[in-house]
């Protein structure tokens, strides 16, 4: 008889075991009409990128959110936690354990600003691991995703030039005269004795756009943008945006320079170039090279230093 009643409370139990498809979470009551599907846990992070080989970027701080199936019980908590291999005690551990705060339903957890999505992995595969634990207890995994973390910003050295709007080869038109003003050429690519190289790219995710906008007045609309999806950064800021000094001895505009990753890194300056009455004069730039400008002969703006040659 006591063989009888221990061998029905183990059924018990393990019949207790099978509702509901993790633990912690309340199932779900209603009939389906029968489909015994079961939809999974989904972990999404924000800005992330996936390329046409299958590997799936993502940029550091962004926000991952977790989805169930069910409610979360109340004594339990979703954690996210990067999953590592230890060398020391050969086996994976989890670190940076961080918990989730819930919705109203408790089944999306949102972990704003995830701090394991830092440098010290740069452009290394992780694992990312949702954990649904009682705080007492190790918990189980009930999601896991292998991404690749991207942290730096794109990268394109330019060389500028500057030439006068003037064009000495044309009849000036007095229904249509001459700009008094300057344009401006900008290219990634320099050209050496036998080949032509680009410094622009991104060593990562990806290379995703850059643009220019020309400002002058603050305002009022941009003078220009250029801008394009791929390398090289490459074009001309037409004359009508650099005019020159006719009520004082100086004037200066503002370029603003974007780069973008597929990740959403960005790399951003803004240059101030000054022009007196009939050239530019120089062209400040904060987070590179600049200093005065010779018409006609190129300047480097440096965001990564690897133009050739220099």
């Amino acid at each position: 008889m006591k063989k009888l009643l221990l061998l029905l409370l183990v059924v018990a139990l393990a019949s207790f075991l099978l509702v509901g498809c993790l633990p912690g979470t309340t199932p779900d009551d209603e009939d389906d009409d029968g489909d015994d599907d079961v939809v999974g846990v989904t972990m999404t992070i924000e800005d992330e990128y996936t390329d046409a080989v299958g590997v799936t970027f993502v940029a550091c701080g962004k926000d991952v959110i977790v989805t169930l199936p069910t409610a979360v019980e109340v004594d339990y908590v979703v954690y996210v936690a990067s999953k590592v291999w230890d060398e020391t005690d050969e086996e994976y551990e989890y670190v940076c354990i961080e918990p989730g705060i819930p919705d109203a339903t408790r089944t999306v957890w949102t972990f704003t600003d995830y701090t394991t999505l830092d440098c010290e992995y740069e452009c290394e595969p992780i694992c990312l691991v949702a954990l649904l634990k009682h705080p007492c207890c190790p918990g189980d995994e009930v999601a896991l995703r292998v991404v690749t973390i991207d942290c730096t910003p794109p990268y394109a050295d330019l060389a500028v030039t500057f030439k006068d709007c003037f064009d000495p080869c044309l009849t000036e038109d007095p229904c249509d005269p001459f700009v008094q003003g300057a344009y401006f050429e900008f290219s990634s690519r320099t050209a050496g004795d036998c080949v032509t190289t680009d410094c622009c790219g991104d060593d990562c995710s990806g290379f995703a756009s850059w643009t220019l906008v020309i400002d002058p007045d603050p305002c009022a609309p941009a003078c220009d943008t250029v801008s394009g999806s791929a390398c090289p950064v490459e074009g001309v800021v037409e004359c009508g945006c650099l005019l020159y000094a006719t009520t004082t001895e100086t004037l200066t505009y503002d370029v603003t320079y974007t780069l973008l990753d597929n990740v959403g890194n960005k790399f951003e300056d803004t240059w101030t170039i000054t022009v007196d009455t009939d050239s530019v004069v120089s062209i400040s730039v904060p987070k590179g090279t600049g200093g005065a400008v010779t018409m006609g002969e190129a300047i480097y703006i440096y965001t990564d230093n690897c133009v050739e040659g220099e």
